[in-house]
Order: C-alpha cells, then sequence, then structure tokens
C-alpha cells in the first residue's frame, strides 16, 4: 500500500487565496498478481474537516466490503471489484469536489461512481439545503428538468424526470454550479446516454444560493 501526493489548485471570487485548499493523496493497494489496483483518495493537512472527510470516505464505508475481503475475493474468482481510479474534480478553500470509479465484474463488466461534495470546514459532505435558498428550490428544479428534457429529446424514451431528489447529485465547477443526473444505462450501452451534467455559470445559479456561497 502506497500513498502518493497530489498537488491541487483552485480559486474563488469570495476567499482570500491565502485561505489553505485539501490535499490530497493517492492510497495504492494492488489486488491482484496481474497488477490489478485500487486507487483511493485520502485527504490530509489540518484543515478542520479533514478527520471527518477521511471518516466519509473509507473504503469499506463506500463500497461495503474491506480492501481485504476485494482483494481476496479478485484473487481466488477475478469476480466483483477490479479496480478503483479516481479524480479531483475541483477544490476551492470552501469546497472540495472528489469522483470515483469502482469497476466491478461479473457476468459483464460495470463500474460504479461515486460522487462528494465536502464542505472543508466541517468536513461533511454538501447538501442542496446547504447551497440553496429552501423558496427558491421548486423553481431550480423545474429549470433542471427543462434543460434535462431539452438534453433528452430525440435521444431516449420517456420517463426520465429530475426531480428533489436528484439535487443531492450537485458539484462544483470553475464556473459554477453543476448537477449529475444518472440514467442508469447498462454496461452495454452506456456510451448512447446523453449528457447528464446540467451545469449553471454563476450568474444564473447565483439567485438560488444561500448569500454567503455567491460568486
Amino acid at each position: 500500500m502506497c500513498f502518493f501526493p497530489i498537488v491541487l489548485a483552485g480559486l474563488t471570487g469570495v476567499i482570500p487565496m491565502d485561505t489553505p485548499l485539501a490535499t490530497v493523496s493517492q492510497m495504492e493497494t494492488v489486488i491482484g498478481e496481474d497488477g490489478a489496483v485500487i486507487l483511493w483518495p485520502v485527504v490530509e493537512g489540518d484543515l478542520p474537516g479533514t478527520s471527518r472527510i477521511n471518516e466519509i470516505l473509507n473504503y469499506e464505508n463506500a463500497v461495503g466490503e474491506t480492501l481485504e475481503e476485494t482483494s481476496e475475493n479478485y484473487s481466488i474468482n477475478h469476480r466483483g471489484i477490479v479496480g478503483s481510479s479516481f479524480r479531483v474534480v475541483w477544490s476551492d478553500p470552501q469546497f472540495l469536489d472528489l469522483e470515483i470509479t469502482v469497476e466491478t465484474l461479473g457476468a459483464y463488466p460495470s463500474s460504479m461512481v461515486f460522487r462528494y461534495l465536502f464542505d472543508l470546514e466541517t468536513g461533511e459532505e454538501v447538501t442542496p439545503n446547504d447551497l440553496f435558498l429552501p423558496e427558491t428550490m421548486p423553481e431550480l428544479i423545474q429549470l433542471c428538468d427543462s434543460m434535462l428534457q431539452d438534453r433528452i429529446h430525440n435521444e431516449t424514451g420517456g420517463g426520465y424526470v429530475f426531480t428533489e431528489e436528484d439535487l443531492e447529485n450537485v458539484g462544483m465547477r470553475r464556473g459554477g454550479i453543476v448537477f449529475h443526473y444518472d440514467f442508469n444505462y447498462p454496461h452495454a450501452a452506456a456510451a448512447a446516454e446523453p449528457d447528464g451534467e446540467l451545469f449553471f455559470p454563476w450568474s444564473e445559479i447565483n439567485r438560488f444560493l444561500l448569500p454567503r456561497y455567491r460568486r
């Protein structure tokens, strides 16, 4: 098991740039003689939320089994979890946005994506109630659904609707906020999925945000 540091950079229009950012290291665990590897994020440093973030990111908490169980299952059966990777989507002095992809193998190959948006002060995952004015959320849901319907028009069948629950899949970008809509196509058809990233620039999303998060 090895650790490798990853250097992050971020910027914000409302927080001094000397405010420290999160430092994310890569934990590497080889689970098979063929070189199959689990790459997992670990947050380091003295930021207030570091300990809590790592509790949430704990491998077993995320996937429901220990690294030892993953390694044993792969070595014996070449099934189950066969690898993972992650990327730092965004980092600034307020937030850390991480995405972890876990590759699995059963009858067919598949993957799971875990998305996390952390508040660096508390270490907790950010919820819609943390970000948005409550009275604006119904309108925000309507806007997201309208964007979604435009996106899927003539590309897929009906039955896909953006709901309040989908607001939970929120992420940060340099230029604004994104919501991830999961179509959950089977692995063999994943390439045909419409684009499920619904992006709003700061100029459009600010009126929905609590004042302290406006940019």
